[in-house]
């Protein structure tokens, strides 16, 4: 792991970061899909058989902050039936434009390093079969000028719809996001970004559970991670029980093994509704941030939801604390319909959403203002 790197002399580690820096990422960048171009850095997606076996390497002493925002569940179409209700989301971009998803939210994603979302559905132009299952989520490859107009630089794949239109759907998702420069990663491959002064964070998605073979596959994957130099590892977990207030097994489950893994962060989604926070053996972790711009449902159960801003603070190339800012949300600016554009909370509003958090977890984050979010600091693990 490269905190065991400190070790070593502060001219040592000078000397090979300008040496083998360069070497590794032109390696990585071989293998990887196309990085995308809306980040500060630079993001690498791949799987593990696009990963040259090369030994770990060092990166630059940065020191500073980098900043990261989480946000939930997104699904950019709907269900095929709703093409044409007037409801409906894709309705609304007609007659809107892309922009108008996450508009209300650049005050955050417009103004971090990277912002990290869940896409919940999938996107293709085809005329694709249907999995057999209660709610099948697509919209069109056009979709993925919403993310960038939102200042989405990366999404996660590893959720229950990704594949709602087979491998083929699955398959065009990603190559829409490749052609479109947005990074992803899911169960099946991993994301890195780099800054321009070389430190790494890299991000694991989960879906459902972790044991057995698959917990093994996590571990592995977390290991590469580490082993190819990113300073912070972060998991991105979909579990949970779906408009249960309470985390389950399952994501104490994923908890557990991430920490085992070294995860640095936890952040999670798919009950559709908010959980609360808690910090295990030291590693910080947001069971739920609900929904987010979802277009799966005009008409949800429940429109509080969250955005989590992650500021990462790094000393000489080591993670040294996180700071946690989380903002309560509605899923829409419309209290009676979704219009699928969230908008911040304040008030006796963010005060309730703040109040189901602790009732979630029992973690009380205390004191909530507009601009800074409700704030809680936890050194690195």
């Amino acid at each position: 792991m490269l905190n065991s790197l400190r070790f070593l002399s502060r001219p040592l580690r000078r000397a090979a970061a300008v040496l083998l820096l360069s070497l590794a990422v032109s390696l990585l960048l071989s293998a990887a899909l196309p990085p995308s171009a809306l980040a500060s850095g630079s993001w690498l997606t791949f799987t593990e058989a696009d990963v040259p076996e090369t030994p770990g390497f060092l990166v630059q002493e940065y020191t500073g902050t980098v900043t990261v925002t989480f946000l939930g569940d997104c699904t950019l179409g709907g269900e095929e039936k709703t093409r044409n209700s007037a409801a409906g989301f894709f309705r609304r971009i007609e007659q809107n434009g892309m922009d108008w998803p996450f508009r209300n939210l650049l005050t955050l994603t417009g103004t971090d390093d990277l912002t990290v979302a869940n896409l919940e559905g999938v996107l293709s132009d085809q005329d694709l079969k249907k999995v057999s299952k209660k709610y099948n989520f697509i919209g069109p490859t056009a979709y993925t000028e919403i993310l960038k107009a939102g200042s989405v630089e990366c999404v996660t794949l590893a959720n229950n719809h990704s594949h709602d239109y087979d491998t083929a759907g699955y398959r065009d998702t990603k190559a829409a996001l490749g052609s479109a420069g947005v990074a992803f990663f899911g169960t099946d491959c991993l994301a890195v970004w780099q800054n321009e002064e070389g430190v790494m964070i890299g991000f694991l998605g989960v879906s459902g559970s972790l044991s057995g073979n698959r917990a093994k596959d996590y571990q592995k994957k977390a290991e590469l991670l580490h082993s190819m130099g990113c300073s912070a590892v972060i998991t991105v977990m979909h579990a949970g029980t779906e408009y249960n207030y309470t985390p389950d097994p399952y994501q104490h489950q994923i908890v557990s093994q991430a920490v085992r893994a070294g995860s640095c962060l936890v952040v999670g989604h798919h009950p559709h509704v908010v959980h609360g926070f808690n910090i295990v053996d030291g590693v910080p972790v947001a069971y739920s941030l609900g929904n987010c711009v979802f277009g799966g449902n005009s008409r949800p159960r429940d429109f509080d939801c969250l955005a989590l801003r992650a500021e990462l603070r790094f000393e000489d190339g080591v993670l040294s604390n996180i700071a946690l800012h989380f903002y309560p949300l509605s899923l829409s600016g419309d209290s009676r319909v979704n219009d699928y554009s969230p908008v911040f909370l304040s008030g006796e509003d963010a005060a309730r959403v703040l109040r189901k958090m602790k009732d979630s977890t029992g973690y009380d984050l205390g004191v909530f203002e507009d601009k800074e979010g409700a704030v809680v600091t936890v050194p690195a693990p």
